[in-house]
């Protein structure tokens, strides 16, 4: 996969790929379970729409004296892809901190379907099993190998038996590429491949949603496309996620709706076929001129 062009991996609207998939087996992704059939009769090309499984409301968080998000307002649906655009500094990533529970909240709420509200109804080392995260700069740890890595939460947290989520961390491993690591150290592997170890360590707690915050952001140019394949290949599977990037064309292509920010607010949504091409407000249209955007 991790070889795949930019033409092999455009993300079709609601396709999803036979065959293996991610979890190794082409059984339903962490996460669907039973809610992969709970969905709407969907029009002709268009992506199924499901339930909520996130809801956001009034989210407002300080540092200080500092207002970094204000009263934000946010559903991500089941097997729905949310892509958070804006400028650096605009709260982005503070965002998915907030809603993974690295960051404390002074307003507002988060509430899983089925489960209730976060921090109040779920603790939140409950909730990080639940609600997996990606961050950019891998978080591996140095002393211990890929597969001790992948394996620390499931067993320390979730006290499941080796044999069962090394066996499962394998069928990951395979499909993104980097079985024949699993016994190396973090410093023998390239950005674009830790980054890939991150996504499987994530994969592996059965998360019902996972948080990507600028995956590819310490990444050299021809490493970024190994990790947006296991994205692309995520997303056509079903996962529920959000996700914050700087790369527009695969914001375009994975999204299901764009989320622009600024200013710790959310200033515009939209599909992204429509966020691409004919934004609704003057910031927008001047952020993507100067990502250097074709618009």
């Amino acid at each position: 996969m991790s070889n795949t062009t930019d033409s092999n991996v455009s993300h079709e609207a609601g396709a999803h790929r036979g065959g293996d998939t991610l979890t190794g087996s082409g059984a339903a992704l962490p996460g669907q379970g039973a809610h992969a059939g709970d969905r709407t009769q969907p029009q002709p090309g268009a992506r199924p729409v499901k339930a909520p499984l996130l809801e956001i409301r009034g989210l407002h968080k300080r540092y200080g004296e500092t207002v970094a998000l204000h009263n934000i307002d946010l559903t991500l649906h089941r097997g729905e892809v949310v892509v958070i655009l804006g400028p650096s500094g605009c709260g982005k990533s503070t965002l998915l901190r907030c809603i993974n529970g690295l960051e404390p909240i002074q307003g507002g709420e988060i509430r899983m379907a089925g489960v209730g509200v976060f921090g109040r109804d779920l603790g939140w080392d409950a909730v990080r099993q639940k609600v997996g995260m990606v961050f950019q700069s891998y978080e591996l740890f140095a002393h211990m190998n890929v597969i001790d890595n992948i394996l620390l939460g499931p067993m320390k947290v979730q006290k499941r038996r080796r044999a069962e989520v090394e066996a499962e961390a394998d069928r990951l491993l395979e499909r993104v590429g980097l079985l024949a690591r699993k016994q190396a150290w973090p410093r023998e592997l390239s950005g674009g491949q830790k980054q890939r170890i991150a996504i499987v360590r994530a994969l592996c707690m059965n998360p019902t949603a996972i948080l990507l915050d600028e995956i590819t952001a310490a990444l050299d140019p021809e490493m970024v496309r190994e990790v947006l394949d296991v994205v692309l290949e995520l997303a056509r599977e079903g996962m529920s996620m959000i996700i914050v990037t700087h790369e527009m064309g695969f914001a375009e292509k994975v999204a299901d709706r764009i989320v622009f920010m600024d200013g710790g607010r959310i200033v515009e949504e939209a599909p992204p076929a429509e966020f691409f091409a004919a934004q609704r407000t003057e910031r927008a249209r001047v952020f993507l001129n100067g990502m250097d955007y074709v618009i």
